[in-house]
């Protein structure tokens, strides 16, 4: 039976088995058998496999697919576990198709291409380190709950959301406790020639400063994360809690002697208590929601990974 004239013209697309050779690796090459080019018509009539009658007919460069940078066939890559102080080789040189491995965007729209101490240029996927690098990218702070990708749904990514705004801010407020405030004693003794009675003399008074450390200011923003907490899903809310525990369990009173303050002015009053509040809820949740068994058990994990100071010592076996 002869060829009709339409599948004559039609082109034969000839796929490699031979991966030693092949410079391509993981990118997908699309032929376009719309236009004939030049060199098409001088390899008309190659034959590639004599035994099998197969010849090629017609051949065009064809147009490369979005691919990530190590799989680029335009420009050499070289590989290694964890280097990120500057672009290896060639590697920061990009196509228009290069995606970023650790952003999954554009090589061309990343920031971090090439700055030094991260150079996501270097990034493939052969390496530990910069699959790592991914998943946080990918996952956010839900990475410290060792949570699969495939794990996270948009409740959890949600919850992921509100607790690294959280953290950013809890950040701000607890540098201002660490600052402190300068206060003078209300009587002091005053040791000056003439000797005025206590707490009259302004030069004393100087002397006699001491920096008072409130722990209101961050007790009061933790107090409204959790009450907005609570207004939210089972898994968004489990993730804030446990997030505001880890980040509240690392807040250290610089005070080199006890101060008498009040129960949220003193952070070895106000921490317990606000992780007696968190405790509480997550105990409750755990019991009544029908969270999957891998996710309770990492929740579990995690908090009882959190490291707690000795004025916390009481919710060490909870």
């Amino acid at each position: 039976m002869v060829p009709s004239k339409k599948e004559q013209e039609q082109s034969v697309i000839l796929i490699s088995d031979d991966e030693a050779e092949s410079t391509l690796g993981n990118s997908v090459l699309l032929v376009d058998s719309v236009e004939k080019s030049a060199l098409g018509e001088e390899k008309s009539a190659e034959v590639v496999d004599e035994e099998c009658e197969l010849m090629v007919t017609f051949c065009k460069q064809a147009k490369v697919m979005p691919h990530a940078r190590y799989d680029c066939t335009m420009h050499p890559f070289e590989r290694m576990e964890c280097d990120t102080c500057s672009p290896l080789g060639k590697n920061a040189d990009i196509c228009n198709q290069c995606y970023c491995y650790i952003c999954d965007k554009l090589a061309s729209e990343c920031q971090n291409w090439t700055t030094p101490s991260l150079c996501h240029c270097n990034a493939h996927n052969k390496s530990k380190f910069w699959k790592e690098q991914r998943d946080f990218a990918l996952a956010g702070v839900l990475v410290m709950f060792n949570l699969e990708l495939t794990d996270i749904d948009t409740d959890l990514r949600h919850g992921g959301s509100l607790l690294i705004k959280f953290i950013q801010e809890l950040s701000v407020e607890y540098n201002k406790y660490l600052i402190g405030k300068r206060m003078s004693p209300t009587k002091h003794e005053c040791f000056c020639l003439p000797k005025f009675p206590p707490g009259q003399c302004n030069t004393c008074r100087s002397r006699n400063m001491e920096t008072v450390y409130r722990y209101s200011g961050v007790f009061a923003l933790v107090t409204r994360f959790l009450n907005e907490a609570e207004r939210e899903s089972p898994k968004a809310a489990a993730v804030m809690f446990l997030g505001a525990a880890k980040e509240i369990a690392l807040h250290k009173d610089p005070a080199l002697s006890w101060q008498n303050l009040g129960h949220t002015d003193s952070l070895k009053i106000a921490v317990p208590c606000l992780l007696q509040r968190i405790t509480t809820q997550l105990q409750r949740m755990l019991v009544l929601c029908d969270f999957p068994k891998s996710l309770y058990e990492k929740f579990v994990n995690f908090f009882q990974s959190i490291s707690l100071p000795c004025h916390c010592f009481g919710f060490s076996n909870r």
